[in-house]
């Protein structure tokens, strides 16, 4: 078992699976000019306040956020900007049933990454909604613990908040949080853990400087979302990472 899991654990280090980054984007000022919701001079009156900010030691916010806050752009034409930036549709949340989606996606990683399973038609798709920016690292690591094809793309992001607290509020699968001092206290603490429940299945992957471990504990079904009491998942850092509301093994 302890020879299974180091070769699971350093083949996710060494990140052979981790996609390449996006290509680059055109920066969101210059697109809102190109689409004609702002003009040159709107833009460059934000770039300012942006600036001015920082140099004080206030608050920074993107320069969409400048532009909401000022007036000068409505969020649904963000919204629109967002999703031309990062070539990806606009996900409504409107029907959104938390319950159906709280076994997809622990809680820590919808919270740090900004992320919410929105649906899964047929068992076969997962709508993967962002707020303001899509991480393909978190979209693969779904995609690979699921087995469902995930489709990315950007909510709203008022209507985004308002759906990730109400899945926040809904009861998921037991999850664990480790800080581990050190890769081979990964791979001991995951061994002994795995050698006392004797899960019918496992599944470990990499988001980023975390570590996500999902077993099962009744046989899993060939497609669509697991019952939350069928797994639980283990969420861990290496080294000088962090997890909330964690513990360090020793």
């Amino acid at each position: 078992m302890e020879e299974l899991v180091a070769a699971a654990v350093r083949r996710e280090m060494e990140g052979g699976t981790v996609p390449a980054p996006y290509p680059h984007r055109l920066p969101m000022g210059l697109l809102l000019v190109e689409q004609g919701r702002i003009t040159p001079t709107q833009l460059h009156a934000a770039l300012e306040e942006q600036k001015r900010a920082a140099e004080q030691g206030g608050e920074t916010h993107r320069l969409g956020e400048w532009l909401l806050k000022s007036g000068v752009l409505s969020e649904p034409a963000l919204t629109r900007a967002l999703s031309a930036q990062w070539n990806c549709p606009v996900f409504s949340l409107e029907a959104f049933q938390p319950s159906d989606m709280s076994a997809v996606l622990p809680h820590f990683l919808s919270e740090v990454f900004g992320a919410l399973p929105v649906r899964a038609p047929a068992g076969k798709l997962l709508y993967l909604a962002f707020a303001g920016q899509v991480d393909r690292s978190l979209s693969y690591a779904v995609e690979r613990m699921t087995g469902l094809r995930v489709s990315a793309g950007i909510a709203q992001d008022s209507e985004f908040r308002a759906a990730q607290n109400r899945f926040l509020s809904t009861e998921g699968p037991s999850a664990r949080y480790l800080e581990a001092a050190s890769s081979w206290v990964l791979v001991r603490t995951i061994t002994r853990w795995m050698e006392s429940v004797h899960p019918v299945d496992a599944r470990l992957t990499r988001v980023h400087d975390f570590y996500w471990l999902r077993i099962w504990h009744r046989r899993r079904e060939e497609s669509g979302v697991p019952s939350p009491d069928a797994i639980e998942d283990l969420l861990a850092t290496v080294g000088n990472g962090s997890v909330r509301n964690g513990r360090t093994a020793e």
